[in-house]
């Protein structure tokens, strides 16, 4: 089994991560649209949570990809990585469905604080004696 790419899974957890099923309008209500690639809320991510520096290099990771396939969106590239990351740590495979819309600027970054404080995850593999992801994040 390849070493877990944990970095991949926080893009994709941190890019949905901030949605508030409270706001109706998009983007204000945050989700997986893309805006952490912006600056902004990368900083507020970083300062928020310790031990997510591992975030930029991950961007750094996706950006020729993304810069080959331009009509793939930034979030759907994060969504990707996050469930390849998984699947190629012995999970589960995840139905993938494309079209997420990107953010277009810093100002539709949602406000900081949507991300908690902690964050702890477990995810079950069933049939699995060992949980193969356990307290990864």
């Amino acid at each position: 089994m390849r070493p877990f790419p944990l970095k991949q899974v926080r893009l994709g957890w941190h890019g949905a991560g901030t949605y508030n099923r409270n706001i109706e309008e998009w983007p204000l209500r945050g989700g997986a649209n893309g805006s952490l690639r912006f600056e902004i809320e990368l900083k507020q991510t970083l300062s928020s949570q310790s031990g997510f520096s591992g975030l930029v290099n991950a961007l750094k990771l996706l950006q020729p990809i993304k810069d080959k396939y331009s009509g793939v969106t930034y979030e759907d590239l994060f969504q990707l990585a996050s469930a390849t990351a998984m699947q190629e740590a012995g999970g589960p495979k995840f139905p993938m469905k494309y079209g997420r819309v990107d953010v277009s600027e810093p100002e539709q970054c949602p406000e900081e604080g949507r991300l908690p404080s902690k964050l702890t995850v477990k995810v079950e593999i069933s049939n699995s004696k060992q949980n193969k992801f356990g307290n990864c994040f």
